[in-house]
């Protein structure tokens, strides 16, 4: 498979990309440089989609996909087109395969599709009827699949970086077999063994003419069933506990060194009991407010009851008092009289100190009455003036029910004391932190390491059941009929057939394997240049192991090697894998140079990129293949070199001939 050109439309950063990618026959490299941001993963993301298509469920997404500098998107369309070539029967045929994306008249995503192959032209979209859909998207599928398919395609189309961030570990050895058998196409083998058992089992249950043997057989097979279930279930625990040990120990180990973030713990701590010590004040102040009501109940509850009750009748008295004060025709208000006996008074106590106390209501009550000569009768006349003054201001007193706020308060407050327990937790979890070191993720990473240690046990006895039902199921192989069934016969040696072909694929390839990777490595792999005696694949693709061995005899341990070298391992692997697999795809790397050191950076670009595939695209900082220093190592075996440039006023990116102002054969 050869990719000539690839054209993106509206898609990201991209406004009207047509990019020429075509290879001479001898130079079999597409360099493609750009800063950080200038489009160089989006490139990758074209070419991806192109080929398998975007995942676009709504009109959000079809936005977020769509070029930012488009200002009227109405009516816009993505549009990614793939020109590429592939033999098929020793006949190369040419492909033009377009993808457009819009939103229909319902502002939904709406997809179409076409392939031209040589004149063919198969072609489906959303709207395209159900029956009609299926035949021509299995057509255009199975071209794309026999050319890459896309569960592959993450071996040969891949980031560096990322794929170094993977090799942790032992994770190392499961890539590297998951590699082999896919690519090189072992696993559909074992996954034609394990139908051929399970065939062999169902029709052995179909055979066994004792009626409890049925029974026992059927739940045997259930059982199996469970526990292969199981042990995907455990392995999957596995994994992912290995990864998060691989990702979180240089983190461990910090914190185990002292590395911490006290300060900040401290600070949460100080901020927790400030929030209980409030919740106290409060609840304090509340208490006080309560003593006070309880105290003064009389006041700010029966008082004002009282008030209510009696306004009326005493308004009454008042009016008569005052009416009667009016007929008297007083020229003098009574606060005058008042003010100017208390004048009066004072004079004669410093003139008379033995004068008896005379009370100034009485006073003003004896002036009023001496002026009264004229009203005749008084039904109130026992109030004196200041009993009246007294009914006024008892009149218009003003007294607030605290009771209310009160109970508002104590709502409030009971949901605050609810928080006291979850606080005191907080500080007290937050105070293990800081406590000796005990940080939070030390003793998650332990109890990780714990649990790795259960899972692999676990494992094993999943595992050693599960042994045990194949042997019983195997059992039963006397007990079915005795007559000859051509059916029979060949189930029960189906599944050794198709674990027979592959372990012998695998021996008819292992040797090339081993012997292709051996010469890479010892020129790519820079910490054992040279001292790397053998490389090793088992020959039973059920226990599938990969080794390295030193020429003085020892075994380099691949979960010792540092991230560099375990992506050189991988990456040799890959070329390996690609001259000898069942597909001869291109290879597109982003990130070229990911972790390597400087030494292995010189042996890649020198001696893997110019031998790693019939067309290899390169994208590349400046900082990754240095104008200076790089391209002049690899300029004999580029066939075509572009930069990709980024407006940012515009917000779209270009592309200019030659890597960042290098051309070839300057």
């Amino acid at each position: 498979m050869l990719i000539n050109r690839i054209i993106a439309t509206n898609f990201k950063t991209y406004l009207n990309l047509d990019l020429d990618i075509s290879v001479e026959e001898d130079k079999p490299i597409i360099l493609i440089g750009g800063e950080n941001g200038g489009g160089k993963t989006t490139l990758f993301e074209a070419i991806y989609g192109a080929l398998y298509g975007l995942n676009i469920s709504s009109p959000r997404q079809f936005r977020e996909l769509l070029n930012a500098g488009i200002l009227d998107t109405k009516g816009s369309k993505i549009i990614l087109e793939l020109h590429f070539s592939g033999q098929v029967l020793n006949e190369v045929k040419k492909y033009v395969l377009t993808r457009t994306y819009m939103l229909n008249s319902f502002g939904n995503p709406a997809e179409n599709v076409k392939l031209n192959m040589n004149g063919d032209v198969f072609k489906y979209g959303t709207v395209t009827p159900p029956a009609q859909r299926a035949e021509q998207e299995a057509q255009v599928n199975k071209i794309i699949k026999a050319n890459l398919p896309q569960e592959l395609s993450r071996y040969f189309l891949f980031d560096a970086m990322e794929a170094g961030n993977l090799l942790k570990e032992d994770q190392l050895n499961r890539v590297i077999k998951e590699n082999i058998e896919n690519v090189m196409g072992f696993n559909k083998y074992m996954q034609l063994a394990a139908a051929s058992e399970n065939l062999f089992q169902e029709y052995t249950a179909q055979r066994l003419k004792i009626e409890n043997e049925k029974t026992e057989y059927t739940k045997l097979i259930e059982e199996k069933k469970k526990l292969d279930a199981a042990i995907k279930s455990i392995q999957s625990g596995y994994d992912v506990a290995l990864q998060y040990s691989a990702a979180n120990r240089e983190l461990f180990q910090n914190m185990k060194s002292g590395l911490n973030q006290e300060t900040t713990i401290n600070n949460k701590i100080e901020q927790a009991k400030l929030q209980v010590e409030n919740i106290l004040q409060k609840e304090n102040l509340f208490r006080g407010e309560l003593e006070d009501f309880i105290k003064n109940i009389e006041l700010y509850v029966c008082v004002p009851k009282l008030v209510d009750a009696i306004r009326a009748e005493v308004n009454l008295v008042l009016k008569e008092k005052n009416e009667n004060r009016r007929q008297a025709n007083l020229n003098i208000p009574p606060e005058q009289v008042e003010a100017i006996g208390n004048l009066i008074l004072e004079f004669l106590k410093e003139n008379n100190p033995e004068l008896k106390d005379i009370a100034i209501g009485d006073l003003v009550d004896y002036v009023l009455a001496s002026a009264n000569n004229s009203i005749t009768t008084d039904e109130y006349a026992a109030l004196e003036y200041s009993d009246v003054k007294v009914l006024e201001e008892f009149l218009a007193r003003k007294t607030i029910n605290p009771f209310p706020r009160l109970s508002k308060k104590q709502l409030e407050l009971g949901m605050d004391f609810e928080q006291i327990p979850g606080l005191q937790g907080e500080i007290e979890q937050m105070k293990s932190r800081i406590s000796g070191n005990n940080y939070e993720i030390i003793r998650d990473y332990e109890e990780n390491e714990k649990n790795i240690k259960k899972l692999l046990l676990a494992l094993e006895d999943e595992k050693a059941a599960l042994q045990k039902v194949e042997k019983r199921l195997h059992q039963f192989d006397i007990q079915t009929s005795r007559e000859h069934d051509l059916k029979y016969d060949t189930l029960a040696k189906l599944k050794m057939f198709f674990e027979d072909v592959a372990n012998q694929l695998l021996t008819a390839k292992k040797q090339t394997i081993e012997l292709k990777m051996k010469e890479d490595l010892n020129i790519n792999l820079t910490a054992y240049r040279d001292v790397i005696d053998r490389v090793e694949l088992s020959e039973n693709l059920s226990n599938l192991t990969f080794k390295l061995f030193h020429t003085a005899g020892n075994e380099i341990y691949l979960n010792q090697l540092n991230t560099a070298s375990k992506q050189i391992v991988v990456q040799v692997l890959l070329k390996a894998l690609h001259e000898f697999g069942d597909y001869d795809p291109p290879v597109m790397i982003d990130t070229v140079m990911g972790v390597l050191d400087e030494a292995s950076r010189a042996s890649v670009l020198e001696n893997y990129f110019p031998e790693l595939s019939h067309q290899t695209l390169l994208l590349s900082s400046d900082s990754e293949i240095r104008v200076d220093k790089d391209f002049d190592k690899i300029g004999t075996n580029i066939s075509k070199c572009y930069t990709l440039k980024r407006d940012r006023e515009k917000q779209l990116t270009e592309i200019v001939s030659g890597y960042f102002g290098k051309h070839l054969g300057e």
